[in-house]
């Protein structure tokens, strides 16, 4: 399978951040356009003694209630009370009149006057970082998917070539050949290689622990089965057991050895992340 070309890596990049890029758009337009509340700070302000009388005027003003007959309290469709009692019943209201209140009163003193700057523009940064990074890390992936797929393909075909020399011997004693066991010194290059691929994969990524445990497995064992292969005039019984384990074992470790090298391919979404079946 071809690498890519450039343009359709950029067309995949483009198009991957866009699709990335969407919640954090979301987020940022929630951000700007939700509607501002009071901290803890603005409504001591807004409920100072001294304040409340012109907390009234400015829910007056924006039309969110009017004075009560009584002083210092308010009217709002079928109910009267205290700025506290109408907070508890209108909040959104009463932080609007509060913040209209403390943005007037900064603009009287010279202090400026409605929301920070950062208000804005701190989504826009964030999003623009975001975007950023998003595009930097999908243009690593696509820009290393050759690299990826040509290291798993070579751990593939260490593992096929390691049980292509290593069948041959389970022939020879399956079937009670005469002479000697065949192909050790194919054995023994082919299990040396496959080790030092799954090495190199252990190496580059340190928290993936069955490529290391592999490798470990077959440098304990250099010969492979022939350490214990049955010899000479070995039962039927015996030969058929040692065979079948031995295929058994042969199945497992190119199982495994895929299972490494899909993840060599496909190292999955989140960057770092060890697949689970690798710890």
């Amino acid at each position: 399978m071809r690498t890519p070309s450039v343009n359709l890596r950029r067309v995949l990049a483009a198009v991957a951040v866009a699709v990335a890029a969407v919640p954090v758009v979301a987020w940022s337009y929630q951000a700007v356009t939700r509607p501002p509340g009071t901290d803890d700070g603005a409504r001591v302000y807004c409920l100072a003694a001294e304040r409340r009388a012109d907390l009234v005027d400015a829910a007056s003003a924006l039309g969110l209630a009017s004075a009560s007959p009584t002083d210092g309290q308010l009217r709002w469709h079928d109910r009267q009370g205290g700025p506290d009692q109408w907070r508890q019943d209108r909040p959104a209201d009463f932080d609007r009149a509060c913040l209209a209140l403390i943005s007037a009163a900064g603009r009287a003193g010279g202090g400026g006057g409605g929301p920070s700057p950062w208000a804005t523009l701190t989504p826009s940064l964030v999003l623009a970082a975001a975007s950023a990074a998003l595009a930097a890390w999908f243009s690593h992936r696509l820009a290393t998917v050759g690299v990826r797929r040509a290291e798993a393909d070579t751990l593939r075909a260490a593992a096929r070539q390691y049980r292509l020399a290593v069948e041959p011997l389970l022939r020879h004693v399956e079937e009670a050949l005469p002479g000697l066991l065949p192909n050790p010194e194919e054995i023994r290059r082919g299990r040396q290689e496959l080790a030092s691929r799954l090495r190199a994969v252990a190496d580059a990524r340190r928290s993936w622990g069955l490529p290391r445990r592999l490798a470990t497995a077959l440098d304990e064992r250099p010969d492979g089965p022939l350490y214990d292969a049955p010899r000479g005039s070995a039962g039927a019984d015996l030969r058929s057991t040692w065979v079948q384990h031995r295929r058994t074992e042969l199945n497992r470790l190119e199982a495994e050895v895929g299972q490494v090298a899909q993840a060599v391919e496909s190292p999955g979404v989140l960057p770092g992340r060890t697949p689970a079946g690798l710890r």
